[in-house]
Parts: structure tokens; sequence; C-alpha cells
């Protein structure tokens, strides 16, 4: 069994307290309270009303159900206060549930008061430690992971100790088509599949295959070749001259374009127009032309230096910063040309 799993049963057999991964998300022992296992009334727990599973499969409360009458609820569920006397539960609804139907009184628990953000962190960990977890299931708890919590996905990833890429999978899944989220469902073991089956725009022809992969009659292997030869060949891409430098267009996108406007200006100009300016210019007008581009060039590590800041308001994006980044690397790579052409002229 994989370390820090649960069985799907959700017994609570693995010892008297939950797992290290949800105790670190807690207030420190003593910072709150003692942290210590209490037994709570169970008509005065309430479930959690964003709790993150999409389903609680009956066969798994029924084998819960029979575990914890014959031997007890031998890890306490998690709760936070509401109100006196009364606590909503973080961690464990289906040992609750196991409870509540067998007709218990009392429920072992740890009462910690803690914030809707840090509850709801608590319950996606708990969940994710779960065997029977559905892929859509994950989908679900990645998603809010990363919308409501903040995770990246390299974040995400590392806290459940996958790559990047099985979280972005199963992220796809969010957005995948009915027909392909119906035979998840149905058949996790599909989910190879799935990704497959998504890169079919056809919907009667997907719907077709998601039908034949359901009945076991697609093989993996045979379904990545079927997809193969039936996916239409990307339309060339047009070419599109790049910008000289940034890849704004306006000055008023973003300020450092009118520190770089000059350049810009300069590089967009017609070769021959350029080669004659350069011909008749001066020594005065070089010297202004490198004056201002070492300027252009200050300001934008100023401009770039300050937006990135922690306490700064608007930081680059991503995108943005990668697309300043390529566009760094198509500048610097005309000043190379350039000083290669000064340096074959002067030899």
């Amino acid at each position: 069994m994989p370390k820090g799993k649960q069985p799907a049963g959700d017994s609570g057999l693995s010892g008297q307290e939950p797992d290290d991964s949800i105790l670190s998300l807690l207030p420190p022992e003593g910072a709150q309270g003692d942290r210590s296992v209490r037994q709570i009334a169970v008509d005065r727990v309430t479930i959690n009303a964003k709790q993150p599973r999409l389903a609680l499969p009956p066969l798994a409360i029924d084998e819960l159900t029979a575990s914890i009458r014959e031997h007890g609820v031998l890890q306490p569920i998690i709760v936070r206060p509401t109100e006196p006397g009364s606590y909503e539960i973080v961690a464990g609804e289906r040992r609750w549930r196991a409870v509540l139907s067998l007709g218990l009184p009392m429920i072992p628990a740890i009462v910690e008061a803690m914030s809707d953000e840090i509850a709801l962190e608590v319950a996606i960990i708990e969940n994710l430690q779960r065997e029977d977890l559905s892929p859509l299931d994950e989908a679900a708890i990645f998603a809010r992971m990363t919308s409501e919590l903040g995770y990246s996905i390299r974040k995400l990833a590392e806290r459940i100790g996958k790559d990047k890429g099985y979280v972005e999978n199963r992220l796809r899944l969010m957005h995948a088509p009915a027909d392909i989220r119906a035979l998840v469902a149905e058949r996790s073991d599909t989910i190879s599949h799935a990704y497959e089956l998504m890169k079919i725009t056809d919907q009667a022809r997907r719907s077709e295959l998601a039908a034949q992969v359901m009945r076991g009659e697609l093989s993996l292997a045979r379904l990545k070749s079927v997809v193969r030869d039936e996916r239409p060949e990307p339309a060339p891409a047009p070419e599109v001259a790049a910008p000289s430098i940034f890849p704004y267009a306006s000055p008023n996108e973003r300020p450092i374009i009118a520190a770089t406007k000059p350049v810009n200006a300069s590089a967009s100009a017609p070769i021959s127009a350029q080669a004659a300016a350069i011909a008749s210019a001066s020594d005065a007008a070089l010297t202004n032309a490198r004056d201002s581009l070492a300027s252009s060039i200050d300001a934008l590590a100023a401009v770039l230096h300050e937006i990135d800041q922690p306490e700064a308001g608007a930081p680059l994006s991503e995108t943005d910063r990668a697309n300043m980044a390529k566009w760094l690397l198509i500048a610097r790579n005309k000043l190379d040309n350039l000083a290669a052409i000064l340096r074959q002229k002067s030899e």
C-alpha cells in the first residue's frame, strides 16, 4: 500500500492520530489547544458543506460500519467548533456517518479552531490519501486546490508526490466532454484511453470509440493508432513578422515601451532607409543612438525590477515573463549581428 494511503474502507486502524501530512496543516500543539482526543456527542456534529469529495461510496460506508462495529473508532475525526457545544467535520465524515448509522452516542475527535482555508486544505489532503479516489474526484480536488487554495501546478505536484504531467492530465478531465467523463466514471482504468479520446473532435466518432473502450473492444495501443490516423493534419501556421524587439504594439501597454520606442522605431524602419541613415550619420548621431539604446536598456531593467518585487501590485504574469524573455533574446541576437558586422569591417 502506498505510504500515507488509507484503505478504501477507511477503517482508521492505522493509528490513534491522523496522518502527519494532515497534522502539519494544524496550528502547533498548544497554540490553540492541546490537540488531545476527546469524546464528543455525535448529534452535535454537522457535515462540512464544502466537502471536496464528489460522493461517498455506499459500499465503502458499509465496510467501515462493519469495522467500527467490531473494533470501534480507532482514528479520531477532526472537527472545528462552530458555536458553543457544536462542531463541523473537517476530516472523517465517513467515520461519523458510520457511527451515526450504528446509533452510537459519542465519537472520538480532535477539536481545533481553524480558518475556512485551512479546513478545506485538511479535508482535501485527507481525501487525497484514499485509495478509492476516482480520477474525476482527483480532478475536482486538484481544481479546488489551484483555484481556491492558490496552489501552482508545481507546488501541487510536490504536495502529493506526483509529477506535473500527472496533475495537468487530471485537470484536463475537468473540461472533458460528457462522454469521456462518463467513461472514466464507469471504468477508472480507462483513464489513459480518455486522454487519447479527447484528441477526437468529432463528437459522434468519439462517442463510438468510447463505447468500444467501455466494452473492452479497443485496446490502448489500437486506440492510439486510430486517433493518429484520424486526426486532421494541422494547417501550416501563417508566417508573421516578429516585432523588432518587444511584443507590445502600443506605448500604453507597458511603461517600458516608451523607454524602448527609439530602438523600435529605428529597427522597424526599412532596411534601405536604415543603411542610408547609417551611411550619412555623424559621430554625434551615432553617439546619441548608442546613448539612447543604453538608456532604454537601463529603463527596461529598472521597470522589470520594480514590477517583479513581491509587494508589487501587478507583477508580470507567466505569459508576459516568457514573452519578454523571448523578445529580449531576439534583441540580443540583433545586437550580436551588428557587432559581428562591425568587427568584420574593422578587419
